[in-house]
């Protein structure tokens, strides 16, 4: 099932360019999809957190430790944003555009599969109607390396004949394309597992992003928090519900820790 999460974000007139360059936008709103509850929820609280400190931004200029963590959270905030649209990149488009041209280039080569036995007949050329020899059958069920060679090769067997095949309404272009079409399409498996390794790296990344700033916020920033329980209990209040997670799989609120 996809999990989908909808994040605030910070009005760039509440931003203060004081310390830290946090004056960019973080995102418009934005809908994630593909990450876990877990991730969800934290990534949620993460970005409210920040939403909370840079609105807060000039109660904190004096203080370098908080300031550092607000960046690190920034930069991890937009990290998460980044990884998790890379990981949400499907091939399966990739997928249906690669099956109908190899469908319609196993329609060609059955195509012109036909046209070489008409002339084999013709001809009584024992040799090419073997060579010709092929059906969408063979063709369909062929390991995608092996599809590749064979069409390579009707296509050195037609090349010859393609004055012959003119008149069977079999073009040259036909007949080249079960050269040029089949150099293409040998490339796009390779491409689609690229873009698949890259995604499932994007998705181990993206989990340890998100750890890592959690935890850097759980324990460092917690602690460096404690002091406006004191001299600002208001503000520390609102940082305490910034902090909060939302438990979506049981619909309400946990600790901050968590």
């Amino acid at each position: 099932m996809t999990s989908v999460i909808y994040i605030l974000f910070v009005n760039k007139a509440n931003r203060s360019t004081i310390g830290l360059q946090l004056n960019k936008p973080i995102v418009s709103l934005k809908k994630l999809q593909f990450m876990d509850r877990k991730q969800m929820n934290l990534s949620e609280m993460l970005q409210t957190l920040e939403e909370f400190l840079t609105a807060n931004f000039s109660s904190f200029e004096n203080r370098p430790a908080i300031l550092a963590i607000i960046e690190q959270l920034r930069t991890s905030n937009a990290e998460i944003k980044r990884l998790n649209l890379s990981q949400s990149t499907s091939t399966k488009a990739d997928f249906a555009i690669k099956q109908t041209d190899e469908e319609f280039l196993i329609a060609t080569a059955v195509k012109v599969s036909e046209g070489l036995k008409v002339i084999a007949a013709t001809n009584k050329d024992e040799r090419l109607k073997i060579e010709a020899k092929t059906s969408e059958w063979d063709l369909s069920r062929m390991r995608k390396d092996d599809l590749y060679v064979r069409l390579k090769q009707l296509y050195a067997t037609a090349l010859p004949f393609v004055n012959q095949l003119s008149p069977l309404s079999i073009s040259q272009a036909e007949v080249d394309s079960l050269d040029t079409d089949t150099t293409k399409l040998s490339k796009v498996k390779p491409a689609i597992n690229t873009k698949t390794a890259k995604t499932t790296k994007a998705t181990s990344d993206l989990g340890e992003t998100i750890t890592d700033i959690n935890t850097a916020v759980r324990e460092t920033l917690d602690d460096l928090m404690l002091e406006f329980k004191l001299l600002n209990p208001t503000l520390y209040g609102e940082y305490l519900n910034a902090r909060k997670i939302n438990n979506r799989a049981a619909s309400r609120s946990t600790k901050p820790t968590d």
